[in-house]
């Protein structure tokens, strides 16, 4: 008969995402986290700006603009 193994627990949802895995500081953690919201954020802009009949080309142009400093 096989052994029985329990299941590790799974990370808090805090720890959890992208990158988990990855070692690094927490204050480049946090930047890193700060960052992926600012692009999302500008995505987002992006994306409700555009037409309908805009494609992926037009969104990664505007995307690239918007997202320089």
């Amino acid at each position: 008969m096989p052994e029985q193994t329990i299941d590790p627990q799974p990370e808090p949802a805090a720890e959890a995402g992208p990158a988990a895995g990855l070692e690094m500081p927490p204050e480049r953690r946090r930047a890193a986290k700060a960052h992926a919201a600012l692009l999302a954020e500008t995505a987002a802009k992006v994306a409700a700006g555009l037409p309908l009949s805009a494609d992926v080309d037009d969104f990664r142009r505007i995307l690239a603009a918007e997202a320089r400093p």
